[in-house]
């Protein structure tokens, strides 16, 4: 198998970890300990976007407040649509990150950096060079929690039992 069918063959895997980020930092609290002992929180922002892969393309964008507690949002996962893009909002320590996560290739976009505390211009740089590397870091740990669960079987027999269980919760007291 080349590079390119692998790519194809767990392309899905970002769209699963971006549920799976919703799922987990509803249950948590929104707090996640990475495998350094260190804790980030993570809350999903005001935009929302899922998307259906069936043969027409259907996307139901969700936006303000707390999309992710919407009856739209559920409605749309119980109908079997996917997390395409999600908006975070990561905090660790003092620092706080902002931006979009695509599903599809795990790319970050508008992302907002945590206020710079170097005065001098040219350590400004390095400054914000180091805060996007840090961001990148924390999202890759949150990836390897979710890929040491999904590439277990039994793991994630139970963890996907639990997914669909709070999809179901969630919709039905959506509806209330």
């Amino acid at each position: 198998m080349d590079t390119f069918e692998k790519i194809e063959r767990t392309r899905h895997f970002g769209e699963m970890f971006l549920l799976w980020l919703w799922y987990r930092s509803d249950i948590n609290d929104t707090v996640f300990y990475l495998s350094d002992g260190s804790a980030v929180i993570l809350a999903i922002d005001n935009q929302l976007t899922l998307e259906s892969k069936m043969t027409e393309m259907e996307r139901t964008v969700i936006s303000g407040g707390a999309p992710s507690d919407s009856r739209e949002a559920y409605e749309a996962l119980r109908q079997g649509k996917v997390v395409s893009h999600m908006k975070l909002r990561l905090q660790r320590d003092e620092k706080e990150w902002v931006f979009v996560l695509c599903g599809a290739t795990l790319d970050i976009s508008s992302l907002k950096i945590p206020a710079l505390m170097t005065k001098a211009d040219d350590e400004k740089l390095y400054e914000r060079m180091g805060l996007v590397e840090e961001v990148d870091a924390l999202i890759r740990g949150l990836y390897e929690q979710f890929l040491s669960i999904r590439l277990d079987p039994d793991k994630w027999k139970a963890e996907e039992a639990g997914i669909v269980d709070w999809i179901e919760r969630k919709a039905a007291g959506a509806e209330e």
